[in-house]
């Protein structure tokens, strides 16, 4: 776990990493190998902060939660969800409130029970104005 501290920050392994929330519960879908996971509400608020470049060690004083919020992290980059950030940026109060408030027990549920279909269906494409998932021109 101290080369996560190392890290400081992390970011979305790229751009075939897309999220969406919905109803406090995130899905996060990895576009290059078709595997989907979903997030508890206390995942979701994590996901929310560790994907924004939020300094991981202000996370963790933030919350108190030291080793659940390093085992998510591993969790994550486990699954190759997230890679070390260039830098960080300060986590707004709203956000460190919401994490405060978040029940303990972050999860990741991984899919892949689709995987070969969402690899070969071109509406999964996403675009950074229009979200996840981008409708086909046409339709």
């Amino acid at each position: 776990m101290a080369d996560i501290q190392q890290a400081g920050a992390f970011q979305p392994a790229g751009p075939d990493i897309v999220h969406e929330e919905f109803d406090g519960d995130m899905v996060i879908l990895n576009l290059s190998c078709g595997q989907y996971f979903g997030l508890n509400e206390s995942g979701a608020l994590l996901w929310k902060a560790i994907s924004e470049g939020h300094a991981l060690a202000e996370i963790q004083a933030g919350t108190g939660r030291d080793d659940e919020v390093a085992g998510f992290v591993e969790t994550l980059r486990g699954h190759g969800l997230i890679t070390p950030a260039d830098q960080s940026v300060p986590l707004p109060d709203t956000l460190l409130a919401a994490l405060r408030g978040a029940a303990p027990g972050p999860t990741v549920d991984c899919y892949d029970d689709l995987a070969d279909l969402i690899i070969a269906d071109p509406i999964h494409d996403t675009d950074p104005e229009a979200g996840w998932p981008k409708r086909p021109d046409g339709f």
